[in-house]
């Protein structure tokens, strides 16, 4: 039988999930049946495909026979109170809401365990790049040691088109909008906040570690300008947003931070162009393993959520243990904190 799904909220991320599932390449084991919105009756005649329920009611969905549940609303709050009501009604839960589970993730986790269903959520930390699974699946037989990466699609696009144009930030954040990578406030991907719930999750993926991401230490790529570029080609490099995170095991020390950085012409980091994103994860026996792919757009997201979707599909009957974190661990001060140049940039790890 095809499992059922429903989605909540039919914005960027909730409408481009809808037009996959509801599209000719749809998976065939898959079925689009309810749609919740706040505005259902405005927003139903974008999508006009028969068999699906709209609704602005909750309830009539977490009362339905969706069998999975897909969380596209984004913010904390009242997010993470619905993923919650989904699961005690018995639906397994696929999210991208990277906010809810830097704060509430273990929690729900823990939930869906108890309840025996999934909460998944590779669309929260980098879009179409894999990073979740290849963490939490792929690396599980290495110790992971350290984890450098593009987080942050948006940022990516602004700064990746002021060195390939030399452009003002404010020309190609203003070019990010038209191309739908840029939200009309763009301050919590430039400031890092993004980035920083991001790198949380993948803290606890790693290493085990509980962090909260208003700990994680952030400079904004808000103030980066076309000289500060020159001055970085000047050093063999450009600037990118990274997000860095490593953990001394022996002496139970995380160093972490999110910030422009100047990184090499020949790098991963440079090579990454757009709203893509890329990531070196470092582990004690498997040396450096690079991923890469599209972080922002709702297209590339939907990518991750289907995914997810199918891998529920495939074995609705799975329970995947909650993770154990601890907060037993010192949080390093990074350099870059402490640096007063005029110029702001952290030097590549």
């Amino acid at each position: 039988m095809a499992a059922r799904i429903a989605i909540l909220g039919f914005g960027t991320v909730g409408s481009a999930v809808a037009r996959r599932l509801t599209g000719p390449a749809s998976p065939h084991d898959l079925r689009l049946t309810h749609i919740f919105d706040r505005r259902a009756d405005e927003k139903r005649e974008a999508l006009r495909t028969g068999g699906i329920t709209w609704t602005a009611r909750l309830d009539e969905v977490l009362s339905s026979d969706a069998d999975v549940i897909v969380e596209a609303i984004g913010g904390v709050e009242p997010a993470a109170g619905w993923i919650r009501a989904a699961l005690a009604a018995g639906k397994s839960v696929v999210t991208a809401n990277k906010q809810v589970m830097a704060l509430h993730g273990t929690s729900l986790l823990t939930l869906a365990a108890r309840q025996g269903r999934q909460l998944r959520f590779e669309a929260a930390v980098g879009g179409a790049m894999p990073i979740v699974r290849a963490i939490g699946d792929g690396l599980t037989g290495d110790r992971i040691t350290s984890v450098t990466a593009i987080l942050n699609g948006t940022t990516n696009a602004v700064l990746s088109r002021m060195e390939t144009s030399g452009c003002s930030l404010t020309d190609a954040l203003r070019e990010a909008r038209a191309l739908g990578y840029a939200e009309a406030d763009p301050s919590a991907d430039l400031d890092g906040d993004d980035a920083r719930a991001k790198l949380a999750i993948l803290c606890g993926l790693a290493f085990g570690l509980r962090l909260d991401p208003a700990q994680i230490p952030a400079r904004s790529s808000a103030s980066i300008t076309a000289e500060d570029f020159a001055q970085a080609r000047r050093l063999g490099g450009t600037i990118r947003q990274l997000a860095h995170a490593g953990y001394e095991r022996a002496t139970s020390t995380l160093t972490a931070w999110v910030a422009p950085t100047v990184v090499a012409r020949t790098s991963i980091f440079a090579r990454t162009k757009g709203p893509q994103n890329a990531a070196l994860i470092t582990g004690d026996h498997s040396g450096e393993t690079g991923i890469f792919g599209v972080g922002a757009g709702g297209d590339a997201t939907a990518v991750a959520v289907l995914s997810d979707i199918v891998a529920i599909a495939r074995d609705r009957a799975a329970i995947v243990p909650p993770p154990v974190l601890t907060s037993d661990f010192r949080l390093q001060t990074s350099d870059f904190v402490l640096q007063t140049s005029d110029f702001h940039l952290a030097e590549a790890v």
